[in-house]
């Protein structure tokens, strides 16, 4: 395989969907054209885009202001040279992660591209999750047909595998304390673009402000009030899954650049990480977020590794249901560098993005933390997992 890094990475804010989303008047082509320009920016690139052979953005529900090959479109709208050709890839929750590894592939090929903007996107305020969802009506010939619905299989794996309300509870309050944390400390600072938007507050009122912070981090979060809050997927006793204790539905964008050793030389760029296992899997939908149960032991063992290796670990948040499994199952629930900054629960969720956002936030964190190794895994939906391991280089 050749010598291929990720040399520098930026995100938007991550704003929590719905009418009073920072970005509700910002549309995602726009956001993530932000997001692309700056990325070149801070790479020392500004001045020459043409050097890029590819844009690969992940994406999911792929419609509205998302449609259109938003990977293409976003190089039209970011003023970009026409000549850098752009795509656009969904595997759902891992859209964002599943197109940096296609960088990495591209580019390991050897067929000509020598450096790539991979990253993801994602705004569920002007496309909410299931809008223009169009089911096949045979499902259940295959599987329970509610494995469409996400919250859904997050019970089927509190039932299945025993994961109390009050763990699941204890999951939520540990997110937003490392994330408001992180936040008052300003250890995210450095990853996130500043972006100036007008958006509607709860008070009635227009506003324009510079937004830098993420939206749905709730300080102050505890196990009382968490316990106050009833499950909204089912409504039988044994329902456990709740608002407060599942990822929210978000918007945001995040991109990386993808270079080959040769391209960070001729250019001068300082690579940083470098992907040295990848992998995805398919399981049960009915229990969709076992994903990472499955594909991190998959991909240590493909990079000839073990878990005690690994010094940091970012599994997302999709519900604490199946996080609490997941990292049980791999022995890392306690793990000091497990989600050290918060996660879905606290950050949030924006599908085709998050990969790239954790993508992003690890390339700030690995330094930080002093981490040689870290591993990047979520569940994705209708039941399949990704995972990749990061070698810190810089």
């Amino acid at each position: 395989m050749r010598e291929i890094y990720l040399v520098e990475s930026v995100r938007t804010a991550i704003a929590k969907a719905g009418k009073y989303s920072y970005f509700s008047n910002l549309r995602a082509d726009d956001m993530v054209a932000k997001v692309m320009n700056e990325l070149m920016r801070r790479a020392g690139l500004e001045d020459k885009k043409e050097e890029l052979d590819d844009v690969i953005l992940g994406g999911t529900a792929l419609i509205k202001d998302m449609a259109s090959n938003i990977g293409r479109y976003s190089v039209i709208v970011s003023g970009f040279p026409q000549s850098i050709p752009g795509c656009t890839v969904d595997r759902f929750c891992s859209s964002g992660l599943q197109a940096i590894f296609n960088a990495v592939s591209a580019i390991n090929m050897g067929w000509g591209a020598e450096m790539i903007l991979a990253g993801g996107v994602q705004h569920m305020t002007h496309i909410p999750m299931g809008f223009g969802n169009e089911h096949n009506p045979n499902l259940n010939q295959f599987t329970d047909e509610n494995f469409v619905r996400m919250g859904w299989t997050a019970e089927m794996v509190a039932r299945k595998y025993g994961i109390s309300r009050e763990e699941q509870d204890q999951m939520a309050v540990e997110s937003h304390e490392k994330a408001d944390k992180a936040t008052k400390e300003g250890l995210f600072k450095d990853e996130i673009l500043p972006i100036e938007a007008e958006f509607l507050t709860r008070d009635g009122s227009t506003v324009t402000q510079v937004v830098d912070t993420d939206q749905g981090i709730r300080p102050g979060t505890t196990m009382e009030t968490l316990s106050k809050m009833k499950p909204v997927f089912m409504d039988d006793e044994a329902a456990t899954v709740t608002a407060g204790n599942s990822s929210q539905t978000n918007d945001a964008a995040a991109c990386v650049l993808v270079a080959s050793k040769e391209k960070c030389q001729e250019l001068g760029l300082k690579p940083k990480m470098k992907l040295i296992g990848y992998t995805a899997v398919g399981v049960d939908p009915r229990y969709m977020g076992i994903g990472p149960a499955v594909a991190i032991p998959k991909v240590l063992k493909q990079a000839g590794m073990t878990a005690d290796q690994i010094d940091l670990w970012e599994v997302n948040e999709a519900f604490a249901s199946q996080a609490c499994y997941c990292t049980k199952e791999l022995g890392i629930r306690n793990h000091p560098l497990l989600n050290p900054r918060g996660s879905g629960i606290s950050l949030g969720h924006p599908l085709g993005c998050t990969g790239a956002r954790i993508a992003t936030t690890l390339m700030h964190e690995m330094e930080f933390y002093g981490a040689k190794y870290a591993v990047e895994s979520m569940c994705v939906g209708h039941g399949q997992g990704a995972a990749a391991i990061w070698e810190w280089v810089g």
